[in-house]
């Protein structure tokens, strides 16, 4: 079929011959996913194609029906042949003394047999296809969700939420459409067709030769039809993918949208969106309802002249009842495969639209992570050389996010960075766990660069508590002991305590085993930060980054916090990036952050002394408290 269709597409649009190799080249990756159950695949294609002759031979029996009941009636009948006459020589020869009782029960066993054989082969292609549709999408859902587990931060920054999850929940099921599916279809009515086709050849080969010169038809209507629906079918798969993230973004911010009255302008955007798909839509069953409705007038123009003939063979004797039944039977049979096979461009292109969302995001380049050198326990020196970064380096016009940043932190320092919003204190703290890679200079950890170190090695060296807690819907228990394959409960247990987190788990329905709900909802900000602060404190890194950890807080659960972060400061090289300057009053070392450069640096009393920025951010806060 898709050579068939690659030579349609050239023939009437021959300029265009890159899309027609993206076309092969998906369809045939695709076909390469059903590659691990060939076995499977090719029973699912037999049984299919079994279903679909035997279809063809009980509507052969037509004849054998109505020239045995003339038979019956004194007609003059031949001797039977085909499946018939196979079935008759096995009856005379196990009954050869009721031969003429053989010969009344041979028609309809061979029916019998026909439709028992018929009920087995449509069970097993149906199941087996459906088995095979089923773990392929699953396949590709995992290919995509490890993808997603493992692309830069880069790729978040330029793709919504709603657009990656349509990716993995839609576009993965349309792909099943443009796999298998489309080629049970092929297997299933290209036999039907080919098998019916037969049939007309063996009862009248001059009235069957009229079938023929509808297939070129077909074939110009296909292809004509077909460009237009890939097209439509890409435009819905990016208006899905809209509608998704308007979806996404509309529930999670629905608090927003409530306090600033934003429900009109959400139904608004909603409903735009919305329209947009309907319209795709439309024009999509448009298109292949013209395209199915053109192939039908083919066929009937075709069917009409064919019924003519036979009429007219069958009064001149050239035909007999049976033949003639037959003949018509096969002939109004074959509609329906032939409408299928013209339909089968439709989920194809449809399919094809989503592989290419779906290969999209599997082949979407994942972290460099080129590093050999094995990291078991930092020792937390960190030496920053003259580092620079820009989120857009392919615009020269844009501003660096940092500029020849050189900072050196020695084992267990704990260092504040401060400044007013993209001064570049929140990039410069990324760049250590490599979430970024800086643009130029380097960072060192224990003397070496980061992008020496294996990625999975460097980043169970940090530990990052921030200002936006992530909780998983999960117990309180797995949510401190994330990660951990094999988490010890004495150890949760320990670091709730340290974290000031032991009191309000106790008092939860099923203490350390009570489901948090969605992002820890049922939990107040404060108990979510000394979540988050356990979660640290179980890992045990010797590198934190605390990332505005309290900034959030009312003043008492700033105090509960506060002092479970001493805990989990205490001998470990800290980075921590402040709002609150009253927080940071006790780091060994305060930096100061200015349009990505470090502005100054010394201690909270030596930076109020000298009467720079940071006195200036100090009285500031003082005056007007954050």
């Amino acid at each position: 079929m898709c050579r068939g269709e690659e030579h349609g597409y050239n023939a009437v649009f021959s300029p265009q011959p890159s899309f027609l190799v993206q076309s092969r080249q998906l369809y045939l990756r695709l076909l390469n996913q059903f590659r691990p159950y060939l076995g499977a695949m090719i029973a699912t294609l037999v049984a299919v194609g079994v279903a679909s002759a035997t279809d063809v031979l009980l509507i052969a029996q037509l004849q054998n029906v109505v020239d045995g009941a003339g038979g019956a009636m004194g007609a003059a009948m031949g001797p039977p042949t085909g499946l018939l006459g196979m079935v008759r020589g096995w009856m005379d020869y196990l009954l050869p003394d009721k031969s003429a009782q053989a010969a009344l029960w041979s028609i309809p066993l061979v029916i019998v047999l026909l439709a028992f054989l018929r009920m087995v082969s449509s069970f097993s292609g149906d199941y087996g296809s459906a088995w095979l549709s089923s773990r392929v999408q699953a396949n590709l859902r995992e290919a995509m969700f490890a993808r997603i587990l493992r692309l830069p931060n880069r790729y978040y920054d330029q793709s919504s939420t709603g657009t990656t999850l349509s990716r993995v929940a839609y576009d993965a099921s349309q792909v099943a459409q443009a796999g298998l599916s489309v080629v049970n279809v092929f297997v299933r009515d290209s036999v039907a067709t080919i098998g019916y086709l037969v049939s007309l050849i063996t009862i009248d080969w001059q009235l069957a030769c009229f079938c023929f010169g509808l297939l070129p038809l077909v074939a110009l209507v296909v292809t004509v039809a077909g460009r237009r629906m890939r097209r439509l079918a890409e435009g819905a798969q990016q208006a899905m993918g809209e509608l998704t993230r308007v979806l996404d973004e509309s529930i999670g911010g629905q608090r927003v949208v409530k306090i600033f009255g934003g429900q009109p302008f959400e139904e608004r955007r909603f409903h735009k969106v919305v329209k947009h798909n309907r319209h795709l839509a439309v024009k999509h069953a448009a298109t292949a309802a013209l395209n199915s409705g053109a192939i039908m007038m083919l066929v009937g123009i075709t069917l009409s002249a064919v019924i003519y003939f036979a009429l007219l063979r069958a009064r001149a004797g050239a035909l007999t009842p049976g033949a003639f039944v037959a003949f018509m039977g096969s002939l109004m049979a074959m509609q329906s495969p032939i409408k299928n096979l013209t339909k089968i461009n439709e989920p194809l292109q449809r399919g094809l639209a989503a592989a290419k969302s779906v290969f999209g995001l599997i082949d979407a380049p994942a972290e460099v992570d080129q590093g050999t050198r094995e990291l078991k326990r930092a020792e937390g020196r960190i030496e920053m050389q003259a580092v620079g970064f820009h989120y857009n380096a392919a615009d020269p016009d844009a501003a660096p996010a940092l500029r020849e940043v050189s900072l050196d932190i020695a084992a267990g320092e704990t260092v504040a960075l401060v400044g007013g919003s993209g001064s570049g204190k929140t990039t410069l703290a990324g760049l250590l766990p490599r979430f970024y890679d800086v643009g130029s200079g380097a960072i060192l950890l224990d003397g070496h660069d980061l992008r020496e170190y294996k990625l999975a090695d460097l980043r169970s060296q940090i530990a990052l508590v921030s200002q936006d807690v992530v909780l998983f819907n999960d117990t309180l228990a797995a949510n401190i002991a994330y990660g951990d394959a094999a988490p010890d409960l004495a150890r949760i247990e320990a670091v709730a305590r340290a974290a000031y987190a032991h009191d309000f788990i106790q008092k939860q329905p099923r203490g350390y085993l009570t489901e948090v709900g969605e992002n820890g909802l049922r939990l107040s900000g404060g108990q979510r930060q000394r979540l988050a602060i356990a979660r640290a404190l179980y890992k045990n890194a010797p590198i934190l980054i605390l990332d505005e950890a309290t900034s959030a807080l009312d003043t008492e659960s700033e105090r509960q916090v506060q002092a479970a972060l001493e805990v989990l400061m205490r001998g470990r090289t800290t980075l921590v990036i402040a709002h609150r300057l009253s927080t940071i009053e006790k780091a060994d070392r305060i930096v100061v952050m200015e349009s990505g450069r470090i502005a100054e640096t010394g201690s909270h009393e030596a930076l109020l002394a000298k009467g720079g920025h940071y006195a200036r951010l100090y009285q500031t806060q003082k005056q007007v408290p954050a």
